[in-house]
């Protein structure tokens, strides 16, 4: 499998990961993807191994050659199926399967099908190839050693598990899907007022995130930045409650059945709404804006106006029952 997408691209997958799995239960999968989220659903056994996708000798693969090391290509060479999520316009990638001896390959950008949800669209680049069923249900369930990983974590930063613990992200891909920073610390500000714990998490994506946070009357919240995707996952999976964007850490909480609120705006949560038991969308107008560059160029940014109390009241009615749902 190649996916070249981010974490939450790649999270919207699983069920088609899990579909192949079905299909081909005698087979290995492979996943060619980021390092982080590969390394992640390989402790999950969502998968088999992953490859990296930093890898420089696999990036000649999207380059139309082979150079790769004698490992990776016995791995290819006795590959049954290839399917990747990409477009390969030129034909190139798929040249160079073909020339690695794998006798069946599938590249289709799960852009180009259809399917109301992003999830549903990877499904659709493999019916027709062989029977799938439709999108099973899905759900991360993390090794014991890795979630003591995040109670250790924790404990190291000083927190204890007595009042419900909130994990927040303050981030997102873009900047253009998140609130402003002065509705992250009425958030904050509104946990602590509830007897909630709330914890920032921070990716290294997340600077400018963080640093609007520095603003706000926060300095009793614990801001945690995990090493790794796997760390941030043992972490989320110790909370009672999650508020995020629509990022890949959103979709992440929820893939691990945290009661999870998603705070939407310019994109759409019939296409990108996080996978999950107890997940709800909020959001505020709906967007006007024709297309991204409208987005980006967008000041007032209606569709973020967001308030802390219906953040609460969608947590409340999200079956927010004040345990760690992983452990349960």
């Amino acid at each position: 499998m190649i996916h070249p997408g981010g974490l939450g691209d790649v999270l919207l997958s699983v069920g088609a990961l899990t579909a192949l799995r079905t299909a081909f239960p005698q087979h290995r999968i492979i996943l060619l993807a980021g390092s982080g989220v590969g390394d992640l659903l390989g402790l999950c056994g969502v998968i088999d191994q992953s490859l990296p996708m930093e890898s420089s000798q696999l990036n000649a693969l999207f380059s139309g050659r082979a150079q790769i090391s004698d490992m990776q290509h016995d791995l290819l060479r006795h590959c049954d199926l290839a399917v990747g999520w990409l477009s390969d316009h030129d034909g190139s990638i798929r040249r160079t399967l073909g020339e690695l001896g794998i006798p069946r390959v599938i590249l289709q950008s799960p852009s180009s099908t259809e399917g109301s949800h992003q999830s549903e669209r990877f499904i659709q680049t493999l019916q027709g190839e062989f029977p799938v069923g439709a999108l099973p249900s899905i759900h991360l369930h993390l090794p014991d050693q890795v979630l003591r990983a995040g109670i250790d974590a924790l404990h190291t930063a000083g927190i204890e598990q007595g009042a419900p613990l909130i994990a927040c992200h303050p981030g997102s891909g873009s900047r253009h899907k998140c609130v402003r920073a002065d509705t992250w610390g009425a958030l904050l500000r509104g946990c602590r007022a509830r007897q909630f714990t709330p914890v920032v998490v921070l990716g290294p994506a997340d600077d400018q995130a963080g640093e609007a946070l520095q603003a706000q009357d926060i300095s009793e919240v614990p801001i945690l930045r995990p090493a790794s995707i796997a760390l941030l996952a043992a972490i989320l999976a110790q909370a009672q409650g999650y508020i995020g964007h629509d990022s890949g850490v959103t979709h992440l909480a929820a893939l691990l059945g945290v009661p999870t609120v998603a705070m939407f705006g310019p994109t759409d949560e019939q296409r990108w709404a996080p996978l999950g038991v107890q997940v709800t969308v909020v959001r505020g107008e709906r967007c006007a804006c024709a297309n991204w560059d409208a987005v980006q160029a967008c000041t007032e940014k209606s569709c973020l106006n967001i308030t802390a109390d219906e953040v609460f009241k969608a947590l409340d009615a999200d079956d927010f029952r004040y345990h760690r749902v992983t452990n349960s």
